[in-house]
């Protein structure tokens, strides 16, 4: 960033325009935040604005972008935590359900259709599981 802001004060003290200046500034810096800065200022300097004004409320904006990514944060490892129970509750359950009952154990261990259940099931939580952690490599947390 220092680079784009030492190129943008060589651009206009050799005597190109602020807004060429600010519009080559801008294709050279991809951060989306500092972006809509860069548009802004170049409307307010193309207007005669009130620069103070203009600073105080993009950082009161920045700010509540700010605490929305924080709430978001929270709310997501909130969920997260739940949908791991659920997932480690799922085969403590099933566990308990059959050793509790001998005929529910036999009818999905000795007949072909219980034991085709019995994968379907066993693979439709593998899945549920890989999804989770794939979900969880994606968010990167």
């Amino acid at each position: 960033m220092r680079a784009a802001v030492s190129a943008f004060v060589t651009r206009v003290r050799g005597g190109m325009a602020v807004e060429q200046a600010l519009d080559l500034m801008r294709q050279n810096i991809s951060h989306e935040h500092f972006q809509d800065l860069l548009v802004a200022l170049r409307f307010n300097l193309r207007y005669r604005g009130d620069l103070p004004m203009l600073l105080e409320h993009l950082a009161w904006q920045l700010n509540r972008i700010e605490e929305e990514y924080t709430r978001r944060k929270l709310s997501n490892a909130h969920d997260r935590q739940l949908t791991g129970l659920v997932l480690l509750a799922v085969p403590a359950s099933c566990l308990l359900r059959l050793g509790t009952s001998p005929g529910l154990l036999q009818l999905f261990t000795v007949s072909p259709a219980g034991r085709m259940l019995s994968a379907f099931g066993i693979l439709s939580y593998l899945a549920a599981v890989a999804a989770f952690c794939l979900i969880q490599h994606r968010i990167g947390q």
